[in-house]
């Protein structure tokens, strides 16, 4: 069995979506210290890895357990959550079912959901080793209104990584697009690249992924090199949240 209480139900509900991006049912490994998982969409077109620790709530285990969840079904309780109101998981590995506890601040109203989860067949599988050979961090919502842009014309993105400036663009029947954000705009943290990379990705898995992730970190890392995968690392509060996205091919 294992419980973890995090002070903030709409924030556990954002960590829930940003892993729904990539997958639908989901394997946690739960242990004394964090709550985690990698996971590749069916198409192993995107993956996810995702780590909560323990110091971003109270987290309290029977040694380590693996839980599969249907995060469609769990997203349905936790829109039920209230402003302000706190979540605690608890997990009875016997009878295969997750509770769900929202409390208000006050400690005055407690409201308690049943979830069965599903049985886990597939081996866990490990994070690829990359190398990159450039690197940008940006805000989130730059990266997000690229995508968007990209969205009018294609249904690609071109991502080029230069020692001066990132440059997001796409080309279609009906025109053209392009986002470029130069070094020393407010929306640029940093660039690491000796020369231009670049690459294509597919914009659907981008905007899925973009459109949550956003919601729990105000930057985000891409690293790329050519026709490689593209790695995004979003900063978040007791954990990491990372994705990878095979290049698209044409």
């Amino acid at each position: 069995m294992f419980s973890i209480g995090l002070p903030n139900a709409g924030y556990a509900a954002s960590l829930f979506r940003a892993v729904a991006a990539v997958v639908e049912e989901a394997t946690f490994r739960v242990t004394g210290d964090s709550m985690g998982l990698v996971s590749m969409d069916p198409s192993h077109v995107s993956l996810v890895d995702f780590e909560l620790q323990k110091w971003a709530g109270e987290f309290r285990a029977d040694g380590e357990t693996r839980m599969t969840i249907d995060l469609r079904e769990l997203l349905r309780f936790l829109r039920r959550a209230g402003r302000g109101e706190s979540i605690t998981l608890e997990y009875d590995e016997g009878e295969r079912m997750l509770s769900i506890l929202l409390e208000d601040p006050a400690g005055s109203r407690a409201r308690r959901y049943q979830l069965k989860t599903l049985e886990w067949e597939s081996e866990p599988i490990t994070m690829p080793s990359l190398s990159f050979t450039a690197l940008v961090t940006i805000s989130s919502d730059a990266l997000w209104d690229a995508v968007e842009d990209a969205g009018l014309v294609a249904d690609y993105l071109d991502i080029a990584i230069r020692p001066d400036a990132v440059i997001f663009s796409a080309k279609g029947d009906l025109g053209a697009a392009e986002d470029r954000l130069s070094i020393g705009s407010p929306m640029v943290h940093g660039i690491e690249a000796d020369e231009e990379a670049s690459a294509r990705y597919s914009r659907s898995y981008l905007e899925k992924i973009v459109g949550s992730a956003r919601e729990l970190s105000d930057a985000v890392t891409i690293e790329l090199s050519p026709n490689m995968p593209l790695r995004l690392t979003f900063s978040i509060l007791g954990g990491k949240l990372l994705y990878l996205i095979a290049p698209r091919v044409e």
